[in-house]
Order: structure tokens, then sequence, then C-alpha cells
């Protein structure tokens, strides 16, 4: 900038202080700046005494005498512009001239008038000093072009500007006009002191900056905003940006009073730290806030971002993750630096107003559950969610692996060798243990470690154990023979540990001295205290020859069977009669293992091979036998007893199919596999299992996977019956939630099974929970050591077990000091997850601070917690809307009834305990047998009902599709009998046997290149060239032999050359050509309006044969209940001339019934009377002979009706038809009870 004078320069400064206070003042004070219209009439003073004179020479235009005179001159506006600034009017009248200016516009452009009011008098003088105006001096030399860049935007500072010159008598000022800046004056020096004065005042600066890092570098006007806002003298100059995209840096300028550059730029330095970008997250916020927050609050995030130019990114929670409060993912943020305090706290507030309410362990089978993993109910959700503005978040915590067990010298473990030479007694702390119940530490998670499964015939076995670092590795070998779907193996390993793979270990004692010899010793080093405790009290009153039982669960294993070899005579006859009562005792208990240590092999001196020789047979017949459950015997041998191995595997190899009763093992020979016709049967596993041993006798609780009646107990709980009260009900949601303890009581009946040898308790639902306590009372008044229930409700909780397990304890509490008393509680559920669930609650349970002490002695099963259930909002009120609307749209209990199926009404109604409990543990529906033999009603979800319905369909066909091959195979077995000869004894194969025997000698018959053919589910091998059968599990043989048919002979009407033309299987076709015989089928008034064409005979030897043995039973069972009914009638079928020869060769099949026109009398092969009938179900006309017997109406309606006939016991009806006083057509449901005789073309 130039340099000016002194004088100048300091009227410039006192000039630039008083700007400085005139900018930061006039804001405040609101004052309006001066103005460049021409109506406007303010003045600056005067000279000093020019008041009273400027009020004389007002020109007055309404007073003024005619002599007034009115001028009108036109200017340009920087003309008009400095007239006004310099104050010329009021010059003229302080000369003594009367006179007034009024501005108005012109309408020529860049110009305004001027109109002067004044007399004649001084008309010239004005006109005369108007004219003589100098000509306007009009540059901005030396002024930066910022500088009148920024007095462009700013008019209040013009005008200030301008009014200060004319205070300093400058005749000059700025104007802004035609979008331009200038600098005007009618004299050259007042324009000098003018621009010298703005250059002194008015100052422009530039800084450069680097961007790079700079928030939103992109939009630079963000920036200068945050900047204005933070930096307040900026409103006071004017900043511009230039942004270099190829440097990325950016050049700011600042312009204004110089005074305010100065500071600003200053302060834009300062701050710009303030403003670099920077990227931080906010951690530890639950992911439930987090979610709720990206889906329902994105209008709070979007102002947050708009207000302080930020960018939140929430993270995105899937639904394959897991929730928990603890856990959380991280904010995002990307902001200036002086916002991130601002932004957080803002956040956190947000966060501090979600409100989150939490629901655990709801299992997944419960309503709620159901609900949220029902596909259907999904958009119902999500629309709740959204009208409420409610998130629900359900999550599941499951583990594939139980956890991990400490090592057992953590438990508490009797440690040490046993004293063998002196009595043993009780320890001595127990009864300082049960005085002290509720002070003593608790030792929980007592795991006794579990093997894997067995593997094959010589192959490694690793077993999984715990040592010094927690875990040991054992390998052993196994050698293994199959008998009858039983495997007797030999495994080197010691008994304590390797019998934690079975169910049963058998153990060696002394009465009264449990502890004596090395496997008793053995057991109760690792058993402990407890262990010895239960053997004390239990095995009291046992005998020589009885065999004790203990739990197992010290060992991993269910029972301890104990038989007293040391107290006995110690003869191998005596060891293998107990060995045979632990393997039928164990087999009865429903256990699917057994380990059995080679007893009397060590230091009572027993030879190795021939105790070797005796076990192994007693095992070889056990397995002969064919075992319900049991189905692996293991005989351990101490892994350094090489003798004994090898003599046990050399009876293994040489004698394994010695029998001690011939004809017992051909009679069972001869029979199939062992098959339980219901397919109730449901094998046990052991999940879970606690123990609280500062009792008298120890108390179990333990749960199975399974079905509760195939445990052992003495009393089983059946909640499956409703009262009549709650048979009317329709939902059955409330059982748990049910308070009336008195029901329990009132609906208790007790069922004495003897067989099973236990009592089942049945009781209605309701109320078990509430009665549970007097549940147990009367069960313990009837005698009952151990109690297994099923899952009481399928809405039940951790808090309802927990509930229950107080109950127990309670219990148990009253009843410490009696020996009689329930001291077993067994929770048996049906299904696999719920079990898990039940399991990891009850854990959950017993790690808590009980009353009792409880030890876990077994886990075997993975982490279920069940549900979680998470509602997330902003306030209470929408949670409870939404929970209120889960469940109006949660499923409901509804009922459904059917019809008695065949399946059902063969159960044994003392079984249908079973079956009700079966149905309950696998689909969760209550079955109710109608007392009125309507059939079964069926309580329980509309999708478990669906499936309880398809179970019984599915099973009921299958029942029926199995005794109808039964009645096949009963046919095969009585035309063409087979036998097994042993000796002089010939015995017969039951019938599904004889069956196969025979199917495979036809293909036999045919194909004589094979002759070896495995039967029995591979149990048995047939050799038709040397006509013998081999048992496969002990290689035992017997010759087969065929007994000739001779009872039923060739009809005479049939043509052929030789018999075995006839009797070899094959069927013929033959035209029938003798007249009589035609005669007579043409005559038929049957085929009244029909024209025989031709007539074909069917001659299948093998269908005959069948339908006269039929035809046999039929006749015998008409002439003992029904003498006047016809055996056997000619009736017609009709059906497609393409079924035809399927007919001719196999006979009729029941299944096909209804493909033509449908089973309105239910499944079964249908028979008309007339031809004409028949004739409508196809083009196809058959002649047959159809036994008929004694018969009965049909049922109609798709059903069929399997009456028993009046009189007998379980004999069905042979045949059913439309009309019982005229039939016209008759539907048989036995195959054989038809033969198609012959084909006719009519027309």
């Amino acid at each position: 900038m130039s340099s000016t004078s002194n004088p100048k320069r300091n009227a410039s400064s006192s000039f630039l202080d008083e700007i400085d206070f005139h900018f930061d003042s006039h804001r405040n004070m609101n004052q309006k700046p001066l103005s460049n219209q021409s109506n406007v009439k303010k003045f600056g003073k005067g000279k000093s005494g020019s008041k009273n004179k400027r009020s004389n020479n007002n020109f007055d235009a309404s007073n003024a005498s005619t002599s007034s005179v009115r001028l009108e001159y036109e200017f340009p506006l920087k003309t008009i512009f400095l007239i006004r600034q310099t104050n010329l009017l009021q010059k003229l009248r302080n000369d003594g001239l009367k006179v007034s200016f009024i501005f108005t516009a012109s309408d020529s452009d860049n110009k305004d008038k001027l109109i002067v009011l004044t007399t004649a008098e001084f008309k010239e003088d004005i006109s005369n000093e108007l004219q003589q105006l100098p000509t306007v001096i009009d540059h901005c030399d030396g002024i930066a072009e910022r500088i009148c860049q920024y007095l462009a935007h700013q008019s209040e500072k013009r005008d200030f500007f301008n009014r200060k010159l004319q205070e300093l008598h400058i005749e000059a000022g700025i104007t802004y006009i035609d979008q331009s800046i200038s600098v005007i004056a009618f004299h050259s020096d007042h324009h000098c002191k003018a621009i010298a004065i703005l250059q002194e005042v008015f100052d422009t600066s530039s800084a450069k900056m680097t961007i790079e890092d700079l928030h939103f570098p992109q939009n630079m006007k963000n920036f200068l905003s945050l900047v204005k806002k933070s930096i307040p003298q900026s409103n006071d100059v004017w900043l511009e940006d230039d942004f270099e995209s190829d440097t990325s840096t950016c050049i700011l300028t600042a312009t204004g009073p110089r005074n305010k550059v100065a500071t600003v730029m200053k302060s834009i330095y300062d701050k710009q730290q303030d403003f670099k970008v920077i990227n931080y997250i906010i951690k530890d916020i639950c992911p439930l806030k987090t979610e709720y927050l990206r889906l329902y609050l994105k209008d709070d995030i979007l102002a947050l971002e708009q207000q302080y130019f930020c960018k939140i990114e929430l993270p995105t929670i899937h639904e394959s993750e897991t929730f928990s409060l603890k856990f959380s993912k991280p904010i995002q943020i990307k902001c200036c630096r002086s916002y991130k305090d601002v932004i957080t706290g803002q956040i956190q507030k947000i966060m501090d107003s979600i409100i989150i309410e939490k629901e655990d362990s709801i299992s997944q089978y419960s309503r709620i559950g159901r609900t949220y993993h029902c596909s259907k109910s999904k958009s119902k959700l999500q629309h709740c969610q959204k009208e409420f503005q409610c998130m629900l978040k359900v999550t599941s915590h499951q583990s594939n692996s139980v956890k991990d067990k400490p090592n057992l010298a953590a438990n508490d473990l009797t440690k040490g060798s046993v004293n063998t030479d002196k009595k043993w007694t009780p320890p001595r702390h127990n009864e300082r243990m049960m005085n002290q119940r509720f002070k003593l530490p608790t030792y929980r998670n007592s795991f006794v470690p579990k093997a894997s499964p067995l593997i094959n015939k010589n192959r490694t076995k690793v077993l999984f154990g715990f040592g010094n670092k927690g875990r040991f590795i054992n390998t052993t070998t196994e050698r293994k023979v199959d008998i009858n779907n039983v495997a007797i193996r030999l495994i080197k390993g010691t008994i304590e540990k390797e019998g934690t793979n079975c169910d049963v270990i058998v153990n060696s004692i002394r009465l009264q001295r449990y502890q004596e010899g090395k496997i008793a010793a053995a057991l109760c080093n690792v058993g402990g205290s407890p262990y010895q405790m239960e053997c004390w009290s239990q095995l009291q009153g046992l005998t020589v020859d009885e065999i004790g039982s203990t739990s197992g669960g010290h060992f991993g294993c269910k029972e301890v069977y104990h038989i007293p070899f040391l107290s006995s005579n110690r003869s191998l006859t005596w060891l293998g009669d107990r060995v045979k009562d632990c393997l039928v005792l164990a087999d009865k208990n429903g256990m699917s293992s057994i380990a059995i240590p080679t007893i009397g092999t060590g230091g009572i001196g027993l030879n190795a091979c021939d105790v070797g020789k005796k076990m192994i047979q007693v095992a070889s017949n056990f397995a002969q036998r064919k075992s319900s459950y049991l189905k692996n015997i293991e005989f351990i041998i101490y892994p350094t007893d090489t003798t004994t191995y090898a003599a046990f595997e050399q009876a293994l190899t040489d004698s394994p199919m010695e029998s001690d009763n011939e004809e017992e093992f051909i009679e069972m020979f001869t029979k199939p596999k062992n098959n339980n016709e219901l397919g109730l049967t449901n094998n046990c596993q052991l999940l879970f299992k606690a123990q609280c041993s500062n009792t008298k006798v120890p108390v179990d609780i333990n749960i199975y996977h399974g079905a509760a009646y195939d445990l052992k107990a003495d009393a089983i709980l059946d909640m499956t019956v409703l009262c009549d009260t709650h048979k009317a009900t329709d939902n059955h949601e409330d059982i748990a939630s049910y308070a009336d303890k008195e029901h329990a009581l009132q609906t208790l009946r007790c069922l004495r099974i003897s067989e099973s040898k236990h009592n089942v308790y049945q009781i209605c639902p309701y109320g078990c929970f509430a009665g549970f306590t007097t549940l147990l009372a009367c069960i313990n008044a009837q005698g009952g050591k151990s109690l297994t229930f099923p899952l009481l409700d399928i809405e039940m909780n951790a808090t309802n077990l927990e509930s229950l397990v107080d109950m127990i304890e309670s219990y148990v509490i009253n009843n410490l000091q009696a020996e009689n008393s329930i001291h077993c509680f067994n929770f048996v559920i049906g299904y696999k997850d719920r079990s898990a669930e039940m399991t990891t609650w009850m854990l959950e349970i017993i790690n808590k601070s009980l009353k009792l002490q409880w030890t876990v002695t077994q886990n075997n099963s993975a982490q279920n917690y069940g549900l979680n259930i998470y509602y997330v909002a902003r306030d209470k009120k929408a949670i409870t809307s939404m929970k209120s609307s889960l469940l109006a749209n949660s499923n409901t209990w509804s009922h459904h009834m059917i019809p008695d199926e065949d399946y059902i009404k063969a159960i044994d109604p003392k079984l249908w305990y079973q079956f009700a409990l079966k149905i309950w543990s696998t689909y969760n529906t209550i079955v109710i047998h109608q007392d009125t033999g309507d059939g079964v009603c069926i309580f329980g979800y509309d999708s478990d009902i669906m499936d309880t319905v398809s179970y019984l369909h599915n099973v009921s066909k299958a029942y029926l599709e199995k005794q109808a091959n039964q009645e096949v195979q009963k046919f095969a077995a009585e035309a063409a009998p087979w036998y097994a000869i042993s000796g002089s004894r010939k015995v017969k194969f039951e019938a599904n046997l004889n069956y196969e025997i025979e199917k495979n000698y036809n293909i036999y018959s045919k194909d004589k290149t094979k002759c070896q053919f495995y039967i029995d589910s591979k149990a048995k091998l047939v050799n038709y060239e040397k006509m013998n059968i081999t048992d496969v599990a002990t290689g035992r043989k017997y010759y087969i032999r065929k007994s000739a048919f001779e009872d039923n002979h060739i009809p005479d009407n049939w043509v052929y050359n030789r018999k075995e033309d006839i009797t070899d299987g094959y069927y013929e076709l033959v035209d029938v050509t003798d007249r009589q015989e035609l005669k007579k089928i043409k005559r038929m008034p049957e085929l009244s309006g029909f024209t025989v064409n031709k007539v074909r005979r069917i001659q299948n030897w093998n269908l005959y044969r069948r339908y006269q043995i039929m035809k046999a039973e039929v006749t015998a069972a008409v002439q003992k209940y029904m003498p006047t009914a016809t055996v056997e009638r000619q009736l017609f079928h009709g059906t497609s001339s393409s079924k035809l020869t399927a007919i001719c060769k196999s006979g009729f099949d029941r299944d096909y019934s209804g493909t033509a026109a449908g089973s309105v009398h239910g499944t079964g092969t249908y028979f008309a009377v007339k031809a004409e009938l028949s004739r409508r179900y196809g083009d196809g006309l058959l002649l047959c002979r159809v036994l008929t017997g004694i018969y009965t109406q049909s049922s109609g309606g798709g059903r069929p009706n399997l009456s028993i006939i009046p009189g007998s016991q379980s004999e069905r009806i042979h045949s059913v038809v439309n009309n019982t006083a005229a039939p016209d057509m008759y539907v048989i449901s036995n195959d054989n009870s038809a033969y198609p005789e012959y084909i006719l073309d009519v027309s």
C-alpha cells in the first residue's frame, strides 16, 4: 500500500480505532445505516452557529409566495451521491440562500433528478452553483480488488465510512453503483485522502493450508461456516477459499478491517487443529441399542450428522450373531475434533433413553419360542415391531461340547489303599456332615470321565479321562464277537476306568466288608466316601445268592451290580449263575451295556482258562436268547494279565457257539429277531446326575433323554390323563400356573403294573406343579424309593424347574433320617434339544446356593440355555404393547379328534400309559382315548397335532401292512412249511422266516447258479444246494427240509401235460373250449344283457393253493360261528384290461383299492354280483371265486369295517357289503380270499 503523510496516518489510525468500536457496537444497537434513497433528508452538522441560520434559510414550499421558483436538473447517480455526501444543500444555506432539494428518480438510465425549490431572488445563484459543479473523480487506484469486493457486500460499513468522511470534512465517498465499488470526489485531494484512509482501515490477508485431513475438504463452505461459528470476529470480515484440487491445498483469504483481519487469521491458524478430521469409536454400548438406533432412530442420527457435519456409522447386527448385554460393537464416527465431545454426549443421551427388557431361559418349544421360529409369524412380528417401535430379538446359546471336567483330585474322594484285614465300617464323618450340612462348602461339577463310544473288532479305541493336566489318554485294544446282535468284547484295562463306557459295572464283594478284594478296593478308591456310604446303606440285607445294586453315578455309569463272590463257595458254577443273573437283570432294567471283571483269576486262584470258558459260555448263551436291551457285554481284563487275556481270547475263538441247552437254542433259532410290534421301546440315555450325600441315603437327581417307562423306578408319574373338567377345555397353556394344590390329590390314581413291578401314578397335569409336594408324600407312603416323571408342561422353563428342585429339597430335608424315602428323582425328556435345555438349567440351579450340598457327578449334555428374548424400545408402554401383541399372535392349544386306528386298537390297555407318554415326549401332545370308543382326542399346538396325526396314520398303515404280510407269511408257512432238523427233531420255522426261505427257494429253483441267501436281517445264511442253514453269529448249522403239500389236488378242468407244469409256480391262460364249461358260464343270470365272446381260464397253482388254504380257514369259522352263511360265491370284478396280466400272475392287491372309482367302503378288493356293475370300473371283466363268508354292513366314508365276528375273541369278519338285506357288492380285505378264475370277453 502506498505511503501517506503522518497527519493522514494519525487521522486514519484514530479512525481505525473508531471503526473497531463502531463495528462491535453497531450490531448490538441495531442502528440503521445511511441510505442513498432520494427522500431521506438527513444532513451532517454545519459550522458553529449555523443552526439558526439554517432554520431561517429553510425554504417552505407550502408557505412560499408566488415568486417561488422550481428548478429541475438531471445528474449522474454518482454526482447526486456526492451532492448529498458533500452536503451541498447545507453549504448553500450557510451562504444565505433559501433553498430546498428534492431527489427523485429520472427516466434516464444512471441518472436521478434534483428538484430545487427556491425564490426568484436566489434562482440565478443556485443555478450557477449547480452548473459549476466539478467533474467527478472516480477511480479505486491503490485499493485491493478483494477490499472492493468486501465493501460491495458490506453496505453497513460503506454507510458508516461515508459518515465518517463527512465528519472529517473529506468531500468524498464510497458508492456501490452498477455492481461495482467506486471512490468518488469532486476534488483530487479529497479523493486521495479517502483512498489513503481506506488503505489504512481495510486490509486483505491470505493463508495457505493443506486440507487433506480437514473435515469435508470437498466442500470448503462447510469449513468456513464452522470457522465463522467458532470465531465471532469472522462475521466482520469476508472469507474466501481457493481450492486447488491438484495439490489438495486451499488458500483462505480474509478481507475487512485491518485489526479484524489480523485477529481472524490468527484465530484460523490457532483453530485449524480443531477442524481437522478425526476418526474415533464409541465402545461399550449394548449391540441391541445400536441395532435399535439403526432401525428406528435414523432421523436422530441424520440430524446429528447435519448439525455437526459428521458421519456416524452404526454396526449391523446379523441374525446369526449371538446377543449379549456384555458384548458390544463400536459406533464409528468421522467428524472434526472440536465436535467430538458434543457428538459423543448426544449419542450417549440417545442410548440412555433406550430401554431393554430381557426374558431368559425360555424353552424353544414354549408358546413364545414356537411363535418366534414359526415362519408364518415372521411377518406379524415384523409388523408389530414397526407399529410399536419396539425391537424384538430372540437368541439362543448352545454348545456341542460338555464343559471341561476338573481333575478327579478336586473331588471329595477317599484316597490311598484300603485295609482289607478289618471289617469295614462307614465313614465316621457322615454324622458330622449331616449336622453341618448347611455350613460345609459344596464341591460342584465333580464329573466322572466319560469315554468315547466303542468301536469295531480289533481296532484301537481311545478313551478320554483326566490326569495331572486334567486329561489322560489311554489306548486299549479289544477283541469282539457278535451273536444275535449282541457284542461280546474283551477289553484290556481296569474296571473303574473302562466301566465308565457301560451302563452297568459288576463288582465282586464280601458281605459286610464291601471294600475287600482288588476289584472292590479299586471302586471304593474312585467312588470315595459317598459310594462307600451307599454300599453300607443298600447292601446290608444282601444274601450270598442275591445281586445287590447301587447307583453308578460315582463312576459315570447307571448302576453297579454287586455279587458276593468272596462270601460264596467260589465255584465256577456259582460264578456262572451270578454272571448270568447280572446279564438277565441288566436286560430287564433296560441297560444296553455291562462291564464284567475277570472275577476269580487273581488271588483266588481259579484257572483262567476255566473262568474264561465259563464266562464266555454264559455270555454266548445269553446272546443266543435274543436280549431286548442288552447289546454289549464287556469283559475287563487287567492290562498286564496276559495269561487271562489269552485264556478268554481262546475261549471266545474256540467255543463261542457252545450251548448248554440245544433244544432251547433251536427253538429260538427258528424264530426271527425280537421285534417290538408297537414300537414302544426307547432306550434312555443319562445326561446329568447330581447327588446329595449329606443324607442317610444319598439322594440323586437325574436327567435322561428317552422314555419314562423305560427306566427302572418304583414310581412313574403319568400326567397325560386329563380330568373330566379339563377334557372339555380346548386351551391347555396354563398348566404350570395352575395353583390348585388339591386338584393333584383329587385326580390321583395308582396303577400297579405287575410285569414291570412299578406303580404308575396317573394325574391330571393341572396342579402337577402346585401339588408336587403332595405327590411326593403319596408316593412315599406307598413305599416308593425312586420316581420317574416326564416333562410336566410344555411351557416349563428354568424358573419352574428351580421350583421343583426347591420342593425336592424340602422333601429331602423333612426325611433326612428316613431310609425308606424317595432317594432317586428321574427327569425324562423324549426330545433331545429339550433335554439339553433341562440339563443346562439344572446345572445352573445346582451351582446356586441351595439348601443342601449337591455334587454333579455326570454331565454329558451339550449346553442349551433355551431362548433369551430381548425387548428394546424408548418407553415401557411400547414394550408392554409388544408383549401383548406377541401373545395375541402366538399359537394356542387346540384339539383334534381322529377315529380309532388299527394300531391304537392293538395297544394293550395296560400299556396305554406308555403310548401316551411316548406321544407326549415326542410330539408335545396329550392323547386321550375316548371312553365312548369314538376315537382318540389329541390336545396340543396345531403343528404338533398334525405331526401326531401323521405319525398315527403312518404307524397304523405300517401295522396293517405288517398284519397283511403276516397273513401272507402264514399262508406260505402252511402251504409250504420248512423245518430245521436237529438230530431226530424237526422244528418248524416261524411264518416270516418260513416265507423268506420259500421265496428264496423259488428264486433258486429258477436259477441254480445262486444257491446261498441271507435271511432274518443277515443273521442266518441258507444254502439250498446243501439244504442247510447257518447261524451267522455262532456258526451253528442245521439241515432244512420242505414238507410236501398233498392236501390240495389240481382242479379237474385244468389242462396240462405234466404235473410239474402246474406246480412249478408259473401261471397259464387257457382258452376254454369245453362246451359244458362254456355253457355254464354263458347262462349265468348275472351276465344278462351281455354276449360272451371268449372265455380264458387262469391256471395259477400258487394263487389257487393259497385260496384253498384260506377257504379252509373261512369254512371252519363259518361252521363255528354262523353255519348258515355261504362260504364261497362266484362274483365279477371289473378292471382295466392293462391290469389283467398282473392279477393273473400275482392275484389281487387291495393297495390298489380306489384307483378306478374311489373306496367308499374302505380299503379292499371290490366284487359285484352282476357283470353290469363291474363293467363300470373297466373294460376287463373277471369271473372270480370269492370267500365272502360272514359279512356285515360297510362303514362307508372310505373307512374299513374291521369288526370282530360275533361270538369270537379276535377273528374278524370275512367281507363287507353295501346292503346286508340285498347285497350287490362285496368287499374283502384279504387278498387270498379271492381267486381270479376266468377272463371274460363280452359285448
